[in-house]
């Protein structure tokens, strides 16, 4: 038999054959084993530089950055964004013995996929993600699923968080842990590795680790705890609560900003907190707090815009009172706040993956910018703001507009709030000057308008108002 003379076989450094030579099966099958086992003793990273995926000054970053903060070598190139996912699981298809001996380093662990059993993943299209102590992670396509979540719950014993992943990669890692198409498989645990359905398992994986990060931001000032307390409590005054903010004076002065915003539209310029505190009223003061405090924890990141993240954010929060306004709602408590905080979920990603989010077009809105995030990093800014959110223990007045401002159909809490922060997220990204330069915007908020019982009529006046005080609300953001 002639020997295979094929570049794409090949073994990188495999010497071809000389002209005329004959190499027996058996001793071309044990020069292959030679080489497949001479690449599993060199590490990847190695293999990587090698190959011209990276350069080695990266790795050695990289590697680096792995020793501080643990995790595998691939994840963390990809996090710096000197990898690219894709071209990774390429790079590994081409490679002879490659895939099946370091693939397993980049598999979701086996014992948590033997957790939900294979026709509940592939019925309703749900992966689990990670575990930490009694919490389950679950990926999947329709997380509002409470009786699946109920039902997984009641099967592990454990306490599920469900997200909402990119459909298609919740479903490649089913084809990948469970088989091919869904068809029948042996059990997850004898599977053998593949490299098909890789680049999903690692975004998973990803995922998983920014879970985890999410989860050591530190805790909110001490302020916020002491104004919710105040506000709870019935004996507690406009005094006392303003006593409590002057003590901190970077959210007193955002507070003071909020009540002279346009947004308001007090007739005095307010200086004074407890004045602001009895304008506003002491819950909407708490929610005001609570959303200022969560954005300053971002305002030092060398990752990302904060003056712009905050000037946007103000924008959108003065539009909500003109939806709130318009819709019979003036007095909607966190509505305000949920305009605030509709995208914090751009600060956490820009935070826990900088390097990686950076390669999103920033540019992007609405679904492209959620198409973009999910294709790349498997969770989109709605969700990693959700999940920001419940670790601080945000109110559902606040947390369901971050997480449904660009899916308003999809909440099921706090309806009136989302559709209001859904249509000021829209009115806060208009262009030009007249309602006519703005009118692909009307057919985009149909469903909040649907769901806060406006029609198109009062949709035209709320964008003709929001465009004539746009300026102010960009001003008053930038005092």
């Amino acid at each position: 038999m002639t020997p295979i003379n094929d570049d794409r076989r090949r073994v990188p450094g495999q010497q071809s054959p000389r002209p005329g030579s004959v190499t027996s099966p058996s001793a071309s099958r044990m020069a292959a084993q030679r080489q497949i086992d001479t690449m599993a003793k060199r590490r990847i990273g190695e293999l990587l530089v090698d190959s011209g995926l990276i350069q080695k000054e990266q790795l050695q970053e990289g590697l680096a950055l792995q020793a501080a903060k643990g995790g595998k070598i691939v994840e963390t190139l990809i996090s710096l964004g000197y990898l690219n996912a894709e071209a990774f699981v390429s790079f590994l298809a081409r490679q002879p013995g490659v895939a099946s001996i370091d693939l397993s380093k980049y598999e979701i662990p086996r014992e948590l996929i033997g957790l939900i059993p294979r026709e509940m993943a592939v019925k309703h299209e749900i992966f689990p993600i990670d575990r930490l102590g009694r919490l389950l992670t679950v990926g999947m396509v329709c997380p509002l699923d409470s009786a699946t979540v109920k039902d997984i719950e009641e099967r592990t014993g454990l306490r599920v968080k469900p997200l909402l992943c990119a459909p298609n990669d919740i479903r490649a890692a089913i084809d990948r842990y469970y088989g091919p198409e869904y068809g029948d498989m042996p059990d997850a645990e004898v599977v053998e590795p593949n490299v098909a359905g890789l680049n999903s398992s690692i975004k998973l994986a990803n995922v998983a680790a920014m879970i985890r990060q999410i989860d050591s931001l530190p805790a909110l000032p001490e302020t916020v705890r002491r104004v919710q307390e105040a506000t709870l409590d019935p004996l507690s005054s406009v005094r006392d609560v303003a006593d409590i903010i002057v003590l901190d004076p970077p959210i007193a002065a955002k507070v003071l900003s909020v009540a002279n915003s346009a947004a308001y539209g007090f007739p005095q310029r307010v200086d004074d907190v407890a004045l602001a505190v009895s304008l506003l009223g002491l819950r909407e003061t708490y929610s005001i707090v609570l959303s200022v405090a969560v954005v300053n924890i971002f305002e030092k990141s060398k990752a990302l815009d904060y003056r712009a993240f905050w000037v946007a954010s103000m924008c959108c929060a003065a539009a909500t009172r003109i939806v709130a306004k318009a819709s019979g709602r003036k007095r909607q408590v966190g509505a305000f706040s949920g305009g605030l905080l509709h995208d914090i979920g751009r600060l956490v990603l820009a935070e826990v993956m900088p390097d990686t989010y950076a390669r999103i077009d920033q540019s992007l809105g609405g679904e492209s910018l959620v198409a973009a995030e999910e294709e790349l990093i498997g969770l989109s800014h709605m969700e990693a703001g959700h999940l920001l959110a419940a670790h601080w223990g945000l109110p559902i007045e606040i947390a369901e507009p971050i997480r449904f401002h660009h899916r308003p159909d999809l909440a099921v809490d706090a309806k009136d709030n989302v559709a209001i922060v859904s249509i000021a997220t829209q009115l806060s990204e208009t262009m030009g000057q007249t309602v006519e330069d703005n009118r692909e915007l009307l057919i985009r908020i149909e469903e909040p308008l649907r769901m806060l019982g406006l029609d198109m009529e009062a949709a035209e006046a709320m964008l003709a108002e929001y465009l004539a005080l746009r300026d102010d609300c960009l001003r008053d953001s930038l005092l």
